[in-house]
């Protein structure tokens, strides 16, 4: 995860003479700074410039290795970049622990803040006050309007939450839990009914369609698949680990729903035609704006899999209203030729699997970590878990 935009004086991860001798190999002689970039839950990235451009060097950490293939990583990448919807990637080092690729400049979006603070809470919650370039106020509307980074967006939803906001626009049937009470084919709210217009959606929209058209590659995990890797790799720990106490009784939550996991893996199976291209983190840190469009970055989970993937995450790490997130599931889901014409009801189970991968992922890195380290990911575990239906 990385934004490009919180650039801060370099500081931390590698030393500044050690990373000299790598941008030389990369062919950069002439560095005038570099510069640590934020965001970044487990790689780091720093902006190097240099007198003809800026770059981005990506150091790779070390426990990612468990969750991607490098070349894997770098053939997504390519491909997207290929399609101009990634930078382009320059130079990869010979141990593959350095990535030189282009920097782009991210620009901001106008975000319209309407009788709420619908907005400004999702920025303090991803503190990304520093982000905001401009605040002003439209006389005419009475709207304080504000101009923001991509990563301001940042807000995490739950699978109960999309549930809440879909009834809150009176398109949803009856049922007991989320995943009984979302109707197979949602119908399409006018876009006038948002109390906070602009552009995310559109530009997300945009993005998602774009990504489904490219090929699948040779690459290929279904969710179940992903669930049951995970799985393994947990209880491989868990057997070796005899003295993380911490680390075992988070481990025994995600026993406790391996019932609730497999039904929204089934449910997720049984909406599926066909794999495609996913990169399966588009969370804000990791799409850049640039002349109206969205760009991807990170591509360690990028492989072909259920077109819900890529849905999901945008419904999870996006601050979108009711009627964004209708008008993504909608428009998304409208004739997909790689899903049945139920795969509405689907969508809460996807949103969960993307919250339960992400408690496997901290699990995961906090066992691969140095104790200091290892603290922060179980961090990340405790952030993510209210988020996934029926934890406790």
């Amino acid at each position: 995860m990385l934004d490009v935009n919180a650039a801060k004086p370099y500081s931390t991860g590698e030393s500044f003479n050690t990373l000299l001798p790598i941008l030389k190999q990369a062919g950069l002689e002439q560095v005038q700074s570099i510069c640590e970039l934020s965001g970044g839950l487990s790689n780091h990235n720093y902006k190097i410039t240099t007198p003809t451009g800026c770059y981005v060097l990506r150091v790779n950490a070390d426990a990612a290795d468990s969750f991607c293939t490098r070349e894997q990583e770098r053939f997504y990448w390519q491909q997207l970049a290929q399609a101009k919807l990634a930078p382009a990637l320059l130079w990869v080092s010979e141990d593959e622990r350095y990535y030189l690729s282009d920097f782009i400049e991210s620009d901001l979006i106008e975000s319209d803040l309407i009788e709420s603070d619908f907005i400004e809470s999702a920025v303090a919650s991803a503190a990304e006050c520093a982000a905001i370039e401009h605040t002003m106020i439209d006389s005419q509307c009475f709207q304080r309007k504000r101009f923001i980074h991509w990563p301001a967006l940042e807000r995490q939803t739950s699978a109960a939450d999309f549930v809440l906001g879909q009834s809150s626009l009176g398109i949803l049937h009856h049922g007991s839990s989320p995943q009984a009470c979302l109707s197979p084919e949602p119908r399409l709210m006018p876009i006038q009914q948002d109390k906070h217009p602009n552009s995310t959606a559109r530009l997300l929209l945009e993005l998602l369609l774009q990504l489904r058209e490219l090929p699948t590659g040779p690459y290929a995990i279904s969710i179940t698949e992903q669930w049951q890797e995970y799985h393994q790799q947990m209880l491989a720990y868990q057997a070796s680990l005899t003295t993380m106490h911490n680390w075992n009784e988070r481990v025994a939550k995600l026993l406790n729903i391996q019932i609730a996991i497999k039904d929204w893996c089934d449910n997720l199976a049984a909406c599926l035609i066909k794999p495609q291209f996913c990169h399966r983190d588009l969370n804000p840190h990791n799409l850049l704006l640039k002349n109206n469009r969205l760009y991807c970055i990170d591509f360690e989970y990028a492989t072909a899999s259920h077109p819900l993937c890529e849905l999901a995450v945008v419904l999870a790490t996006h601050a979108l209203t009711p009627a964004q997130q209708n008008e993504l599931v909608t428009q998304y889901l409208s004739e997909h030729p790689y899903v049945s014409i139920n795969a509405a009801a689907a969508v809460p189970a996807a949103i969960d699997m993307y919250w339960v991968f992400a408690c496997y992922w901290a699990l995961l890195m906090a066992a691969q970590t140095e104790p200091s380290r290892s603290a922060d990911y179980l961090a990340w575990f405790d952030c993510f878990w209210p988020l996934i239906t029926q934890a406790s």
